[in-house]
């Protein structure tokens, strides 16, 4: 049984969005643009007023008629930029001769549906996991070492599932204990994985966010459009790019794992 290699599978997940930065390029550029320019009318448009009661806080937002159009349109463009990103990106890695066609990836192809389905599946069996995590914030009250627990056992057990994703980008057909044996003994692996190509572009970012916020993004953002732009492409720029990089992890350690499953000696 293969031990997946953290750092060299971080490192290498990294390294195919250099190796095909062009492709990367194209692929994040339109729908970046777009939806920085999508979500800046729609943050323009919004009016927000906070009133503190005696025991709550409550935040109203108004929206007017054309700009919550606008906000439905900036969600679903969002939401299927997300399903064809995924998959082009998820294909680019693990199918070779896969044609790199931008337009081809945005177009429908039905896979889009299929990786939907996916996300439901996962996201159906993290139900109970979402049940049970809140009783360990309220035990965190009382010590952080019931919160920890609770919240490493869902980033173990969700990282496990994540395999779905590559599978279906690339057709294969895997239900729920084949899955699970894919990754046997490589969980907490995969999950280290996960967190480790995660935090290059948190710790990378947060300096960014800091000046932004300084620059009233975050509280006035509808009070000066020029802010409101330059900060949904920072940030819609490092979501692709984040995105990108964990789709080449999870690929990455997809291949590996199947490699080995499909080896004689079951070790590659």
């Amino acid at each position: 049984m293969i031990r997946l290699p953290i750092i060299k599978t971080v490192i290498g997940a990294y390294y195919y969005l250099w190796e095909e930065r062009l492709y990367l390029w194209q692929l994040t550029l339109p729908p970046l643009v777009v939806l920085a320019i999508l979500k800046t009318l729609v943050q323009w448009g919004t009016v927000s007023s906070t009133d503190i009661g005696s025991t709550i806080a409550t935040i109203d937002i108004y929206r007017s008629g054309w700009v919550a159009i606008l906000f439905y349109v900036a969600f679903f463009v969002n939401f299927w930029v997300w399903l064809s990103y995924s998959v082009a990106w998820h294909r680019a890695y693990l199918v070779q001769s896969e044609n790199k066609d931008v337009l081809k990836a945005y177009s429908w192809n039905g896979r889009q549906v299929q990786f939907l389905w996916t996300t439901i599946k996962i996201l159906f069996l993290m139900v109970p996991a979402m049940i049970i995590l809140p009783r360990f914030i309220i035990l965190g009250e009382n010590g952080a070492l019931p919160l920890i627990i609770g919240v490493t056992a869902c980033l173990y057990f969700y990282a496990r599932l994540l395999l779905w994703f590559p599978a279906t980008a690339t057709d294969q057909t895997l239900n729920i204990w084949p899955l699970w044996q894919l990754s046997s003994k490589n969980g907490w692996r995969l999950a280290s994985v996960i967190v480790c190509t995660s935090l290059p572009l948190v710790m990378s970012g947060l300096p960014v966010v800091f000046i932004f916020q300084q620059l009233g993004f975050f509280d006035q953002s509808n009070q000066s459009l020029s802010v409101s732009l330059l900060g949904n492409l920072f940030l819609e720029f490092l979501s692709f790019i984040a995105l990108a990089a964990s789709i080449s992890a999870l690929s990455i350690s997809y291949n590996l794992l199947m490699q080995n499953k499909n080896s004689p000696s079951g070790s590659i």
